[in-house]
């Protein structure tokens, strides 16, 4: 196919890849306003009115250690996750390094000693999706640290200045767990693309699941289960 950039080899990484962007940047940037739309069907709204709740509550309480204690698995979750992606992204790295000395006597998956290059930019789509993680997840702990640093702090002080104190809490409390969410699905959107340095066919039918599985089975499960509630 010489029409084709040189990325796609044949039309199936092509389908593969137009499917990888569909799923990933292109979903992902939209879901916002696709909650927004329909917020009585999408599990970010629902779960959003659930965690105000929650803030409410503790509020009310003052139950500062509730808070703290319950905002720490999420901590942990991601640090993990901002380890892990740094140690991939070195790992991709050293793999990106040493393609060019691979011996070409030795058989390697996808042929990756006639096709070099081609390799190449999909590691290099690798340590992106891996440095994406690192973001999110980082700017997920951001959120969470400053919810616990001001949690404690007079709701008088606080609807002085940021409003609603529920609100506000919530908003922190929502934004880490936005974060946290696109930063795992980065690291879900790695699978399609790693199995793409091996054969096209599993990147199309990883980008398939990965696209049913998160628009039917997570965001959008009350659309299956014909749930009618407003």
């Amino acid at each position: 196919m010489d029409w084709l950039p040189p990325l796609f080899e044949g039309p199936l990484d092509l389908i593969g890849f137009v499917l990888f962007v569909l799923v990933f940047p292109l979903y992902h940037g939209f879901y916002p306003w696709l909650a927004r739309l329909w917020p009585n069907r999408a599990a970010r709204t629902r779960f959003d009115l659930f965690r105000e709740s929650w803030i409410e509550g503790l509020i009310e309480r003052r139950d500062l250690i509730a808070a703290a204690q319950q905002t720490r698995n999420l901590t942990m979750v991601n640090s993990i996750l901002v380890s892990s992606s740094l140690i991939l992204m070195g790992l991709t790295a050293n793999v990106l390094v040493q393609l060019p000395v691979l011996d070409p006597s030795l058989p390697h998956p996808a042929d990756w000693s006639v096709h070099p290059e081609v390799v190449r930019e999909k590691l290099y789509l690798l340590i992106l999706v891996f440095a994406l993680a690192f973001s999110f997840c980082m700017t997920s702990l951001r959120y969470l640290g400053n919810f616990v640093l001001v949690i404690g702090a007079d709701p008088k002080l606080v609807e002085r200045e940021e409003g609603s104190p529920v609100r506000y809490f919530s908003a922190l409390i929502n934004r880490a767990s936005h974060r946290y969410t696109l930063g795992v699905r980065a690291f879900y959107s790695a699978f399609p693309l790693f199995a793409w340095l091996f054969d096209a066919r599993i990147f199309v039918a990883l980008c398939l699941f990965w696209g049913i599985k998160l628009v039917f089975f997570q965001d959008f499960s009350h659309l299956l289960r014909g749930d009618e509630r407003r």
